[in-house]
């Protein structure tokens, strides 16, 4: 949901900053626009690519008994730790670009502001405990804080 999102905010984005001017020049044409731009596309892809890895690990060990719950669990953690932050980043720094029309209900982007900031504070588990499950597959389950 949450590399939808980015992506969606930035192609929205794009053809926002190819439309809108500043200075008698689109607002695609200054780097200060550019350069974020490249980076969250850069680090958008990045996700996308793990996000096939946790999808491969599944299909490895329902479909062909390979892997397991570890590798599983640790994929699909290191998305859900990276993703809605990501999609958080890419929502603030789209609004920016739309100025005041960013936050208001006229352009969808105050509504993903929202919607991806639930993903890093419950739906899929705050980020913390993405943090804990990542631990806990790299160290093992004995070293857990809340073990005994």
């Amino acid at each position: 949901t949450c590399v939808g999102a980015a992506e969606a905010a930035l192609a929205m984005g794009m053809e926002w900053i190819k439309e809108r001017k500043a200075f008698g020049r689109p607002l695609a044409s200054y780097e200060g626009i550019q350069f974020p731009l490249a980076d969250l596309w850069a680090e958008l892809q990045g996700i996308r690519h793990s996000v096939y890895k946790a999808a491969w690990e599944m299909d490895r060990f329902y479909q062909r008994g390979e892997g397991g719950h570890h590798e599983i669990a640790q994929a699909a953690a290191i998305v859900k730790l990276r993703a809605p932050s990501l999609a958080w980043r890419v929502m603030n720094e789209v609004a920016n670009w739309f100025g005041a029309a960013g936050y208001s209900k006229e352009y969808p982007i105050e509504m993903g502001i929202r919607g991806v900031r639930s993903y890093t504070i419950g739906a899929e588990g705050t980020v913390n405990i993405q943090r804990l499950v990542i631990a806990r597959e790299l160290l093992g389950s004995e070293y857990m804080p809340y073990r005994n």
